[in-house]
């Protein structure tokens, strides 16, 4: 845990199947009130990025009017920033004691496991969101549900530069220790 950063620099190979597969088995394991499992999780690589491409490109036209033709190629070229993107998301679920919040914070959960599972197989991540992330024109451009909640984007590929300086946290301005 103490080892893994944020790796915005990423190049092939990303996991394989199995790697994925043991990532995200890894990441349901997340804490979970109610055991509702409110994680989703979906994989764009090889031209399935340019799937994800078209949605950037798609949902800058709906927020900016004047986006002239020629900046598609650039919103297009951000799903290849990496040879793989994991898209997660919230499937949030009608619970008489598991509020939304619950389930957005159980697939935040599932998240940092996948990013902590794909350090530990030797693969770099970057965590993405922003604006984007939170309208229902992405939802839509995506086929979620109204009710879904999307996490983030993480790209996945193998970090072009081994980090060898990880800083240190200092924990002093963020804890308080409370005893008597």
């Amino acid at each position: 845990m103490r080892n893994r950063i944020s790796q915005p620099a990423l190049s092939a190979p990303a996991p394989t199947s199995t790697e994925w597969e043991a990532i995200l088995s890894a990441a349901s394991r997340a804490a979970d009130h109610g055991n509702l499992k409110p994680w989703r999780f979906r994989i764009y690589e090889g031209e399935g990025r340019a799937r994800l491409g078209q949605i950037y490109w798609h949902h800058a036209l709906s927020e900016v009017d004047s986006l002239p033709a020629s900046k598609e190629e650039a919103f297009i070229k951000k799903a290849y920033r990496a040879p793989a993107v994991l898209l997660v998301y919230a499937h949030l679920q009608k619970h008489p004691k598991v509020p939304d919040i619950e389930q957005v914070m159980a697939a935040s959960a599932a998240a940092q496991q996948v990013l902590l599972g794909l350090n530990a197989l030797g693969y770099g991540a970057m965590w993405r969101s922003g604006p984007a992330c939170f309208t229902q024109k992405t939802k839509d451009l995506l086929s979620l549900e109204a009710s879904d909640q999307i996490i983030g984007l993480i790209y996945t590929g193998t970090p072009k530069e081994k980090s060898t300086f990880i800083p240190e946290v200092v924990l002093e301005p963020y804890l308080k220790w409370v005893r008597d």
